[in-house]
C-alpha cells in the first residue's frame, strides 16, 4: 500500500513517519518499504533502546540543529579539520547506528567505512593497513566488541614484535608500533563496562544515541592539531 499525504474538507495533511521493524529483511525488501513512503531505515528486532534513539535521531533529523546560532561546519576548516581526510572504521551490527555514526563523521571530512560485525572488522584492521581510528560498538552477535578488539590487539603486539627496524614483511614501512585508536560505542555507561573497555585495550567510549560533537571530540583528540594560515 502506497502511503501519502491525505487530505479531508479540502485540507492536505502530512502522514507521520512511518519506521519498518523487522526481524529479518533482505535489500529488496528494503526498497520496497522506502517505495511504500517508511522512513529510509528500519529497526531490527530484538529492539534495543540505543537502535531505536538512533533511528528516531536520523529519522526526526535531531541533533542536526546549529550550536551557538552557527552551522556545524562541513568542510576541513580550524580544529574541526583535524579527521579531514582521516580514515575511521565504525563497526555496529546495527544499520541505523551505522549510518548515524557515518553521517556525522562525514560532517567532518572523514573517510569512513563500515563494517557490520567484529569479525568483518577483523578483517578490514588485518596489518598493514590504512585506518586511522575504529569506533567498535560493544555488543555484537558471535563476536563481541572486547573480543574484536582483543584480537586486534593481538595482532598489532604481534607485529610489533615482529618489527625490524621498522619495516613490514612486505616492505612497507612503519615509523611507530600499530596501534590503531578504538573508541567503544555503547549505551551502558557504569563504571564496570568502562573499565571492561579498558582492560581489552580501548582507548576510550562514546555513548548513545550519538551526538555529532561527541564522536568527533572522543576521535580527535588522537589527531595533531596543525597550525592554521591567515593567508
Amino acid at each position: 500500500m502506497q502511503i501519502s499525504n491525505w487530505g479531508q474538507n479540502g485540507h492536505s495533511y502530512k502522514m507521520p513517519k512511518m519506521i519498518l521493524l523487522a526481524t529479518n529483511i533482505t535489500v529488496a525488501e528494503t526498497e520496497k518499504a522506502k517505495a511504500a513512503g517508511f522512513a529510509d531505515t528500519v529497526i531490527m528486532k530484538p529492539l534495543r533502546a540505543s537502535m531505536v534513539a538512533a533511528c528516531l535521531q536520523q529519522v526526526l533529523g535531531l541533533g542536526r540543529k546549529p550550536q551557538n546560532g552557527r552551522d556545524v561546519p562541513n568542510k576541513c576548516t580550524g580544529l574541526r579539520g583535524l579527521l579531514c581526510g582521516k580514515k575511521i572504521l565504525v563497526v555496529d551490527d546495527n544499520i541505523v547506528n551505522r549510518r548515524v555514526a557515518a553521517g556525522a563523521l562525514k560532517k567532518f571530512g572523514a573517510d569512513v567505512q563500515c563494517a557490520e560485525s567484529g569479525q568483518e572488522a577483523l578483517k578490514w584492521l588485518q596489518l598493514p593497513h590504512e585506518f586511522d581510528a575504529c569506533f567498535m560498538d560493544i555488543q555484537m552477535p558471535e563476536m563481541d566488541g572486547f573480543e574484536a578488539t582483543r584480537l586486534i590487539r593481538e595482532m598489532e603486539n604481534k607485529v610489533n614484535t615482529q618489527m625490524n627496524g621498522g619495516c613490514m614483511a612486505d616492505g612497507t614501512t612503519k615509523k611507530n608500533e600499530w596501534h590503531i585508536p578504538i573508541l567503544a560505542m555503547t549505551a551502558d555507561v557504569i563504571h564496570a563496562t568502562l573499565d571492561k573497555c579498558l582492560k581489552c585495550g580501548m582507548d576510550g567510549y562514546v555513548s548513545k544515541p550519538f551526538q555529532e560533537k561527541s564522536l568527533y571530540q572522543a576521535v580527535a583528540k588522537f589527531f595533531e592539531s596543525k597550525p592554521i594560515s591567515n593567508s
